[in-house]
């Protein structure tokens, strides 16, 4: 069994470029995928994703053909290294908990015990988010991870939409929900959550 172990880094360091770089190889992993596809399903700009393949190209973690850009054997590697506790990643819409028009949400496997959630949400608002919110699984119910009271004992209707959305969710594992006034900005928000856990913590045996 694999757990968690926070380092509390100074995401100070943090590299935007390094989120997207992240963001588009994880998009790329069922499939190879045109650029357009890639714009339509990150939110970033064409000479962004255009600018940032051209950078994975050269690290040879993908590859250019008629049919996209695809992960290369390299590329393949480093994303089962650095991004496979990452579950699934999705748009959210919530009934009373929206904190703004666009949602993007994703589920990390076996990340809630100790998590410091006031260090992540700081994370993605830095990068424009309006909120980040973060649930955990926790004896078979889900609750946010500052508390221990079951989201459906005020929240049923977004307890089961998050249930629904993230079937496989176990006991341990993390829900990540950044909100923003426009899809890009919470797909931003998001992703540098989401880098800064890959960056900043280490996995060890239990």
């Amino acid at each position: 069994m694999k757990r968690w172990r926070w380092e509390m880094a100074s995401h100070a360091v943090a590299s935007l470029r390094a989120h997207i770089a992240y963001q588009l190889l994880y998009e790329l992993k069922e499939a190879p995928l045109g650029r357009r596809t890639l714009v339509a399903r990150t939110g970033l700009t064409e000479s962004v994703v255009r600018t940032e393949l051209e950078k994975l190209e050269a690290q040879k973690l993908v590859s250019f053909s008629k049919l996209g850009t695809a992960l290369t054997a390299r590329g393949r590697q480093f994303l089962a290294k650095k991004l496979s506790a990452i579950a699934d990643v999705r748009d959210g819409q919530l009934r009373n908990l929206m904190l703004d028009r666009y949602a993007r949400m994703a589920h990390i496997r076996g990340a809630a015990d100790g998590f410091p959630a006031w260090l992540y949400r700081d994370i993605a608002v830095r990068e424009g988010a309006t909120a980040a919110l973060f649930l955990a699984k926790r004896k078979d119910v889900l609750c946010f991870v500052e508390e221990r009271e079951p989201l459906a004992a005020k929240n049923p209707d977004d307890s089961r939409i998050l249930e629904q959305a993230f079937p496989n969710l176990k006991n341990g594992d993390l829900i990540v929900i950044v909100f923003g006034p426009a899809k890009g900005i919470a797909t931003r928000g998001l992703w540098a959550v989401l880098w800064a856990l890959a960056s900043h913590r280490a996995i060890t045996k239990s």
